[in-house]
């Protein structure tokens, strides 16, 4: 860690630093773990050299928006210490924000959990924005340049169509605050109680399906389609906002599945090593399901 982030952090937190430790998670690479006398904190914390660092203002600046926008609502997210925007600071980009307590759970979650998980979406959504100035920007789609249907694909023409449908124009649906990331490994729990919603590097302007399509290719990924099917039927209990018409939930489920190709285990992978039971064939499998049960019912 250069030493200028390290002076940064220490003037931020008016206490010294004691030590500054990587976390794995994510494919970011750029999470870390900083210890003071009196408490540990969390640093996003990306270089001149970072690989992605095209991304790094970009995640950043929408992650300090993110904890901001939810400080004192009833959505669990941490804290934003101190933000380094452009990097004049620490001759990169980044975040000090609070440690939350819980740990992520990848386990079949039970109808409690799944409950808890969908009211902690209902509660993103309801978050309210002040005004265009406040107003996160829209969503990034992660849809690869060169979008095909992929050589491993047992369903070859559900992966067309979804292609298809995402190369029209979008549905009216409307947009607000999402977290654009809300899935299982971004979620801290105590037993069956949420004790954070982390990762807002992608907190975004856009619609709430986006979100709950996420969460659901993920729980489906991770476990079944009916996992999937569970959660977002909770969602709409708790009464989560979807658009009603049919074929715009079609379109922002195909959006969010073609997102994870041309292959889907590299951007799951730290769900993989805390899961080592998931395999290329089911990971693939259960993907399609989501689009065969969002295409064909």
């Amino acid at each position: 860690m250069p030493a200028a982030v390290v002076r940064w952090c220490t003037d931020a937190l008016g206490e010294p630093v004691l030590d500054v430790s990587p976390l794995v998670g994510g494919i970011t690479g750029a999470i870390w773990r900083v210890r003071t006398p009196k408490r540990h904190v969390i640093l996003r914390w990306l270089g001149p050299d970072h690989p992605h660092v095209t991304d790094a203002a970009d995640w950043v600046q929408r992650e300090a928006l993110g904890c901001r926008l939810t400080e004192g609502t009833p959505v669990p997210s941490p804290t934003l210490l101190a933000s380094d925007p452009d990097g004049a600071a620490t001759g990169g980009w980044a975040n000090l924000t609070t440690f939350l307590p819980g740990l992520v759970r990848l386990d079949r979650l039970g109808p409690p959990a799944v409950d808890a998980l969908a009211a902690l979406a209902v509660a993103v959504h309801a978050v309210e924005v002040a005004g265009t100035a406040e107003r996160p920007r829209p969503f990034n789609d992660w849809v690869p340049r060169d979008v095909a249907v992929p050589a491993w694909a047992s369903r070859p023409a559900l992966w067309a169509e979804a292609i298809e449908r995402c190369a029209a124009p979008a549905p009216a649906t409307p947009f607000h605050f999402v977290h654009r990331d809300f899935h299982p490994g971004n979620v801290l729990w105590e037993g069956d109680a949420v004790t954070g919603l982390i990762d807002w590097a992608e907190s975004a302007w856009g619609p709430s399906d986006l979100d709950v399509a996420h969460a659901c290719a993920n729980f489906a990924m991770l476990h079944a389609v009916d996992d999937a099917l569970a959660f977002r039927a909770a969602y709409e209990d708790h009464g989560g906002r979807l658009d009603p018409d049919p074929d715009a939930w079609r379109y922002w489920v195909c959006l969010d599945a073609i997102a994870f190709l041309p292959e889907p285990m590299p951007i799951v992978s730290e769900l993989v090593r805390r899961r080592p039971d998931l395999d290329h064939a089911g990971v693939h499998r259960r993907l399609e399901d989501v689009l065969e049960v969002a295409l064909r019912g």
